[in-house]
């Protein structure tokens, strides 16, 4: 022992470095602790912009069978399915058809994300109501009846929605800064006077499009493209157009940076009306970390047509399909992975 060291006090020189090391841990931990509970504070303050409503959760009351209540619902690990409407609201509070009709699985073990376009004129049973197009439950009865015939017709488990309307579709695509469509001259013209319609309901200066071929289109350019119906095939082309949409929007969120996240957050959830509270967010929200994938597929597909597809219900041309076949398809595709799409349906589509 060095003789400095023999008449240094015992513990001279320990102690309070052990304090200090001490102090300055417990410090840092306090500041991990407020960064913590101000981020906390932070996201509950952007998340508390999410427009909630009350939302039935019984079995009875949303369609769904004995079959069904043992399959993923928000709780476990499996696959997560979300009722998604596009919807022409001119008013606060009215029920109005869906124009687009989706459900979002979300499969949170794998990260993989599917969307199954249902097309908004097909014959359904609608509750109260007999049959008649799937467009029309929402005006009847409004997301409760939307969900409760999607899941009564395919024997889904659905207990969770989302709604936004077409104006609040349009902010959302130019918060993300538009979205690139090769459009063909039809499509421009027939698209050019539904911006013209949306101008004067939401007193919003006319933008037509400009030229056909690629385009990067702003939010009310988009959502008039997506609403096209009679040009192409249809509501074939129509859900096409939707998903291309709603991809690119899906795609384009993505790859914001994270300091574009918060203020994306504050204009995107104001616009949305769902049965998604705080909890359910966050419980899907790792999901998003999983780099997701997106696959989409139209329902029905043209397999599961009855002859020509179409037919004349209450003077209302309807979608004319097998509805049992239909649904072990979209079964398929949201549990084991089999995509129904074949090149009869690509064409369809318009190859969008």
């Amino acid at each position: 022992m060095k003789e400095k060291d023999a008449l240094r006090p015992k513990g001279h020189g320990t102690g309070p470095k052990k304090k200090r090391k001490k102090k300055i841990l417990i410090s840092l931990v306090l500041v991990l602790l407020v960064l913590i509970g101000a981020g906390a504070v932070y996201i509950g303050s952007i998340l508390g912009e999410l427009n909630v409503v009350d939302f039935p959760t019984g079995d009875e009351d949303l369609g769904i069978s004995q079959d069904e209540i043992n399959k993923s619902t928000l709780g476990n690990d499996g696959i997560v399915n979300i009722a998604l409407f596009g919807v022409d609201q001119r008013q606060a509070g009215q029920n109005t058809r869906s124009d687009a009709i989706m459900i979002l699985s979300v499969d949170k073990s794998s990260g993989e994300l599917k969307l199954s376009s249902i097309m908004r004129d097909s014959l359904v049973e609608i509750e109260g109501h007999g049959q008649d197009k799937i467009t029309n439950a929402y005006a009847y009865g409004g997301p409760q009846l939307a969900v409760k015939t999607l899941n009564q017709n395919f024997n889904l488990n659905i207990r969770e929605y989302a709604t936004v309307n077409f104006q609040g579709m349009a902010e959302i695509i130019d918060a993300v800064g538009g979205v690139e469509i090769d459009i063909s001259e039809a499509e421009r013209l027939n698209a050019n006077e539904q911006i013209w319609e949306q101008s004067q309901v939401a007193d919003l200066p006319y933008t037509p499009i400009e030229e056909s071929g690629l385009q990067t289109l702003n939010g009310t350019q988009a959502v008039a493209y997506a609403r096209i119906r009679y040009v192409g095939n249809a509501d074939f082309e129509r859900t096409s157009r939707q998903r291309e949409v709603l991809r690119q929007i899906f795609e384009k969120a993505l790859n914001l940076s994270p300091t574009q996240y918060p203020s994306f957050a504050k204009q995107f959830l104001p616009l949305v009306e769902t049965s998604l509270d705080l909890g359910d967010i966050l419980s899907l929200a790792d999901v998003m970390l999983k780099n997701p994938t997106l696959v989409d597929v139209r329902f029905p597909t043209n397999d599961d047509l009855i002859g020509s597809g179409s037919i004349t219900v209450n003077g209302q041309s309807c979608v004319y399909f097998d509805v049992d076949t239909m649904t072990q398809k979209l079964h398929d595709f949201i549990y084991n992975d089999i995509d129904p799409t074949t090149d009869s349906d690509r064409a369809s589509n318009g190859n969008h």
